[in-house]
Order: C-alpha cells, then structure tokens, then sequence
C-alpha cells in the first residue's frame, strides 16, 4: 500500500480502536463522541453516494438526494476507482 500523509502511528491507533467496535450502539457512543453531528452526517452522505454510484444511480439524482455536488460526487467516484480500495472492498460486503 502506498504511504500516505495521514497514515502515521496516531492514525493507526485511532483506526485500531474502530476495529475493536463490536455493534451499533457502540460505534454510535464512540463516533458520537469523537466526531461532530455535521462530520458524521458528512461521512454518512458520502457512503451514501458511494452505494448510489455503485448501483448506476446518476450524478444528478444522487445531486438530488444527498445535496451534494457533482465535482463532490466525482471525487468520490475516484475514489471508488483509485483510491485505497476502502470503498471497493465495503460496497462487495453489500447484499
């Protein structure tokens, strides 16, 4: 895997204690703590897009749904194709 700015011995401690997460109420009690309601809500449009563009749903009705922007959504797409493979590995988890 390519090294990254963000991948250091902190980042990787905070994503350890993700892992350690065993259900919903408790990664709603740690990411409700860690993180703001608008950062959350962010990551959650963003997963939601995520899962929209994996199923062929068009920029503008994902535009509509999420109110997020096409160069938003792109970006994401990107990801989707180039990133580190977070997205392509939790979309095959999808039933």
């Amino acid at each position: 895997m390519k090294k990254h700015e963000w991948i250091n011995d902190d980042t990787d401690d905070f994503l350890l204690a993700m892992v350690q997460l065993k259900n919903l109420a408790e990664a709603r009690a740690f990411f409700g703590d860690i993180y703001t309601k608008k950062e959350i809500l962010g990551a959650a449009n963003r997963w939601k897009a995520a899962k929209m563009l994996h199923f062929g749903v068009s920029y503008r009705k994902i535009e509509r749904l999420t109110g997020m922007s096409s160069a938003t959504i792109s970006r994401i797409k990107g990801k989707m194709a180039a990133g580190l493979g977070g997205y392509r590995s939790m979309l095959k988890k999808l039933k």
